[in-house]
């Protein structure tokens, strides 16, 4: 009877620590880490019911000790339309065999939108207007990056959506 254990962390330490902890504890496999927007990484494990249990605890019991343990659940008996949901995509054959490796996705990344490089006033509207396409999440984080000078650090978190694109395109403008 295959089993299908899920172990959610917070941070790349805790799916790892927890992911070596129930690899150790008992006879399973990892059969994937998918990393979540926001930081959370789930670790899948697959094997027999009773194997899963006792590696989903002591996984979890790992993760719990670095307090980055979200939840933790495991599945016996897998139907076969949620193994789809679960297979890992990218696992290559080698000599017919399939092998397991740890695949992580990470949908968070994302480039920011260039800065025009001219210095019109056109170019300067078009930076306000990408910039204003932006979460207000993202423009703190350019502010971070870019160090701007027209509002402290403290304040960046705390900045109107408004606040933070003067600011940027003021950067811009300053450093051009």
């Amino acid at each position: 009877m295959k089993a299908l254990g899920m172990i959610e962390v917070r941070g790349y330490l805790g799916a790892v620590s927890a992911t070596d902890a129930a690899l150790k504890a008992a006879d399973v496999e990892l059969n994937n880490a998918e990393v979540i927007r926001g930081g959370l990484t789930t670790v899948e494990l697959i094997g027999d019911v009773a194997a899963v249990k006792a590696a989903v605890d002591a996984g979890a019991e790992e993760a719990q000790s670095l307090n980055c343990l979200i939840t933790q659940h495991v599945i016996a008996r897998v139907d076969e339309q949620t193994k789809i949901v679960t297979t890992s995509k990218n696992k290559p054959e080698i000599n017919g065999n399939e092998q397991k490796e740890l695949v992580v996705e990470d949908t968070s990344k994302k480039d920011p939108p260039s800065v025009p490089e001219n210095n019109s006033s056109e170019s300067k509207e078009t930076l306000k207007e990408q910039l204003a396409k932006e979460k207000v999440v993202e423009l703190r984080k350019r502010a971070y990056q870019m160090n701007i000078t027209a509002l402290k650090k403290s304040e960046i978190k705390t900045a109107t959506k408004k606040d933070l694109i003067e600011a940027i395109a003021a950067e811009a403008e300053r450093s051009e």
